[in-house]
């Protein structure tokens, strides 16, 4: 047995030589079609496929990366030399298959360690009989075929990496354009929407109401918040047929489905029992009204950000505003000269003898707390300095200050005149 042993460590010493006997490799170059097909039910049979995202590789494909690995163990072992880029390239396309589908790396490395040890016992079937088959020569060739897994498992796993990378980002690219083409009521039909949202793996509901989110940070919007957010809400739970969006750094959009109104007020609810997960940070969002089918989108995204950027001007402490209970205000702000003539009307006289603002600074607490006593605590002030201070303004402003119509006219003209 010795000159069979020193023979072989001979030729692992030759470039280009073999240290596995020749009748070895002749013989699984023989069974390399039927050792591959083998090789491929033992996969499919003790390999647990993750299907929550697509089908697992048909059968076919899983032979013929057996295939191209049991090549790349001959090659590499028959030739004593490296594998080539294009032969790791055949054994990863498994990898590729699972980064296109979403789908997780792992079985297929668990797939290649199956096929490997399928291989393994082939091989030890075949030398049974052979003069070479050494405690020794077996090391050798053990190394050979171990080498070439770890050869297939890291290149799988680069490979799926970067497919994976790839894909993400033409999915990414594809989910916003359909997003886009919503928002701007881009698309030539609904139904050409609905198959574009099927290349991405969405599905549309009829209708949407639309959320406008930012994220406040020590109170400005984050420069990153967009991101977080659609970054949170991939963790949550969100409602099927929602869509989210990032639509740039800072800012997000929610699409969420609606089939009347009362859409509105669910999605409130949504955003108030949201978790941020940091204490530092607080969401600023605005909520457009519901209009009728995929056409309807548009709309309501414009209404939203009008609410978000009407809200952060007038309230900037309020989580949550909608469009539809801000219509007077937008309505008086979008003619500036009727608003200007709705202030005069209403806080002309007022704010022409209210030299210091107390006055106006007055009324308006006490219109936001609804009593003397909470206007004063809100004023610091004593409450018969607040009763003293509306004395005065009821003297200097149209209708009775007692009356919900009056006080309702003037809140409106206190805001108006805040945006102006």
């Amino acid at each position: 047995m010795a000159k069979p042993l020193r023979s072989l460590a001979m030729a692992s010493k030759r470039p280009g030589g073999s240290p596995l006997p020749p009748e070895l490799l002749h013989e699984l170059r023989r069974r390399r079609e039927g050792l591959a097909r083998h090789m491929a039910r033992a996969v499919i049979t003790e390999v647990r496929w993750d299907t929550s995202t697509g089908a697992p590789p048909q059968m076919e494909a899983i032979a013929r990366s057996c295939e191209a690995g049991l090549d790349l163990f001959l090659a590499t072992a028959g030739e004593a030399r490296p594998p080539t880029a294009e032969e790791l390239r055949r054994v990863a396309q498994l990898g590729i298959l699972q980064a296109r589908g979403s789908q997780s790396v792992e079985p297929v490395l668990a797939a290649y360690r199956i096929a490997a040890r399928v291989a393994w016992d082939a091989i030890l079937r075949a030398w049974r009989d052979h003069p070479g088959a050494t405690p020794e020569a077996m090391v050798v060739t053990a190394n050979y075929v171990f080498t070439a897994l770890d050869q297939v498992a890291a290149e799988v796993t680069r490979t799926y990496l970067t497919a994976r990378e790839q894909h993400l980002n033409r999915g990414t690219r594809a989910r916003a354009r359909l997003v886009h083409a919503l928002l701007t009521d881009t698309f030539e039909s609904e139904n050409a929407l609905q198959k574009q949202a099927l290349g991405v793996n969405a599905h549309l509901a009829t209708s949407y109401v639309v959320a406008a989110l930012r994220l406040v940070r020590a109170g400005t919007e984050d420069p990153r918040g967009g991101e977080a957010l659609a970054d949170l809400l991939d963790a949550t739970g969100v409602p099927s047929r929602t869509i989210h969006h990032a639509t740039d750094p800072h800012a997000a959009v929610l699409l969420w489905p609606a089939t009347d109104a009362s859409a509105g007020a669910d999605l409130d609810a949504f955003l108030r029992n949201l978790d941020l997960g940091d204490r530092r940070v607080r969401l600023r969002a605005a909520i457009g009204g519901y209009h009728q089918g995929l056409r309807g989108v548009s709309r309501s995204y414009l209404e939203a950000t009008q609410a978000l950027e009407l809200g952060r001007r007038l309230q900037p402490d309020t989580a949550i505003q909608h469009h539809d209970e801000l219509i007077p205000l937008l309505l008086l702000t979008q003619s500036p000269h009727l608003a200007e003539r709705y202030v005069e009307r209403l806080l002309g006289r007022l704010l022409a003898a209210d030299r210091n603002g107390s006055l106006l600074q007055t009324l308006d607490a006490y219109l936001a707390a609804g009593s003397v006593k909470d206007a004063a605590a809100a004023l610091h002030l004593h409450r018969h300095t607040v009763l003293y201070r509306l004395d005065k303004v009821r003297e200097l402003v149209p209708g009775n200050l007692d009356q919900p119509v009056t006080r309702s006219n003037l809140r409106l003209a206190i805001d108006v005149r805040r945006l102006l």
